[in-house]
């Protein structure tokens, strides 16, 4: 084979391997069916699970279908839902969706109208910065005097 097609066209490796397939006798030249994970799920019925649980884990799922979890993560996402907020969401709003938001945006709309109800939120001129302080840890200086050193930082 490498004669005819070039040197370095498959490994002595691979020759001896497809040798002792076909001295076996086995003239079958597709992939053989190997264990592992499945790869393939059934679309609709991930997307079933997700309809009547939201909260649903991948690891949950996985072990219901018994797939792998990252079998399921990428058909989650073939199928357009993300999880956001600890819920399972489509990636993009469904019409039902749209029309949802639309009309509680209008009854907000019309709420404000008659009563002003935007008139009484009270907002401030202050800002909220949460700081996230690292534990105190024991500090030595290059003097030999040992002191605590405490390190702050904003996050």
């Amino acid at each position: 084979m490498c004669e005819s097609l070039g040197i370095n066209t498959v490994s002595y490796d691979t020759v001896k391997v497809w040798f002792q397939k076909f001295k076996a006798g086995n003239f079958d030249i597709e992939d053989e069916p190997c264990s592992g994970c499945p790869i393939e799920v059934d679309c609709e019925q991930l997307k079933q699970i997700t309809d009547q649980d939201r909260n649903v884990s991948t690891r949950t799922i996985a072990l219901e279908l018994d797939v792998c979890q990252k079998t399921i993560v990428n058909a989650l996402t073939c199928i357009n839902v993300t999880f956001k907020f600890n819920h399972w969401v489509p990636h993009e709003l469904t019409a039902e969706d749209k029309r949802k938001r639309k009309a509680v945006c209008l009854a907000l709309l019309r709420d404000q109208r008659k009563e002003k109800i935007l008139d009484r939120i009270v907002t401030c001129d202050e800002k909220w910065v949460l700081q996230q302080y690292k534990p105190c840890r024991r500090v030595v200086s290059t003097w030999g005097i040992s002191r605590i050193g405490c390190k702050t930082s904003p996050n």
